[in-house]
């Protein structure tokens, strides 16, 4: 069957040299092979650097053998927590190298921006240089730039100039800046439960400042089945409701956004009941597949999905009919 995925890593060589020659956090340590994401959390690295780094005939040889015909290519966490001017630089270098690998393997990557978000007039700059000139279709974020967050009234117009564009939002976790994900090391503070709550948090602010009304074009995609919030939907609407305030500055109800403006994929969950809640919740046509890789194994990925047994329709809507239709309706806008 026809398989898009929405979201596969990598890094440019450029982001890893910029990572190398900093004292500061975040940093990477040649030696140890380890990212230094803060003074508190390291991630070794093992052979997943040299994953990340070679996207070439390998990559495309991965794709084959898993039966994916085609990628949203975005690079790995790290460049947008580097607040100095030469992250404009960097972002620009990884940005065509996306776009190289884009003509170099035609119909085999789609391309998804990396912005040097703290300078904003730059990012808007580079955002429709890599629509307009290298034909990208979104723009990769994280959930979290270092001691900033998305929801900030200052990165408003990075969101407004997507929706002009017609291009779609990929909000992906980051590592929370609290103490309180420290002390039991990368994989609690990151995928096990740091990034999930990193990542809903910074949604619903999001949802709740109103984003959506000014923006009601806007197409937004998040990993994890939803970061947990199908689960979670109907207490938080509750609650909401219970309890008015008038700080909260959305006019509609949040499920009525994630039913305009919001897709989920299926990234690093591989729980039957996580996608039922989902599609119960959400609905099927609101699902993408996506992988992970290289930081979730992408046999595991097949398998489970193989295993499933999901109607062929059902099934066909999740790995590309799904895909191509907010494709197409980020291209109408």
């Amino acid at each position: 069957m026809y398989t898009i995925d929405f979201e596969n890593h990598f890094y440019d060589k450029s982001i890893i040299q910029a990572l190398s020659n900093r004292k500061q956090v975040p940093r990477y340590d040649s030696k140890e092979n380890v990212i230094y994401w803060n003074e508190n959390i390291q991630m070794p690295q093992g052979n997943l650097l040299e994953t990340l780094l070679d996207v070439s005939d390998k990559r495309i040889q991965v794709m084959d053998e898993n039966g994916i015909d085609k990628i949203v290519l975005s690079t790995s966490s790290g460049i947008e927590q580097i607040h100095t001017k030469e992250s404009v630089e960097w972002c620009k270098q990884t940005n065509n190298t996306i776009a190289a690998l884009t003509k170099k393997y035609p119909g085999r990557f789609l391309g998804s921006m990396v912005l040097p978000e703290q300078y904003i007039d730059e990012a808007l700059a580079e955002m429709q240089r890599c629509v307009n000139e290298l034909g990208f279709v979104a723009w990769h974020t994280h959930s979290n730039y270092g001691d900033t967050y998305p929801d900030e009234s200052k990165y408003r117009p990075l969101f407004k100039k997507a929706e002009e564009l017609g291009i779609y939002v990929y909000l992906h976790p980051a590592l929370p800046s609290s103490n309180r994900f420290n002390d039991y090391g990368f994989a609690f503070a990151g995928p096990a439960l740091g990034f999930t709550v990193d990542a809903m948090t910074t949604l619903l602010r999001l949802l709740l400042s109103g984003l959506f009304d000014d923006c009601p074009n806007l197409k937004m995609v998040v990993g994890h089945f939803g970061e947990a919030l199908p689960f979670l939907l109907e207490r938080i609407e509750n609650r909401l409701n219970f309890i008015p305030n008038t700080t909260i500055k959305m006019k509609k109800s949040i499920s009525t956004y994630f039913k305009q403006n919001i897709w989920v994929t299926t990234s690093g969950n591989l729980s039957k009941s996580a996608y039922e809640c989902t599609k119960e919740v959400l609905g099927v046509d609101k699902i993408l597949f996506a992988s992970d890789y290289p930081f979730e194994s992408l046999p595991e990925t097949m398998t489970f999905w193989k295993n499933m047994k999901l109607p062929e329709e059902e099934l066909a809507k999740i790995f590309y009919k799904n895909a191509q239709a907010l494709l197409a309706s980020c291209e109408s806008n």
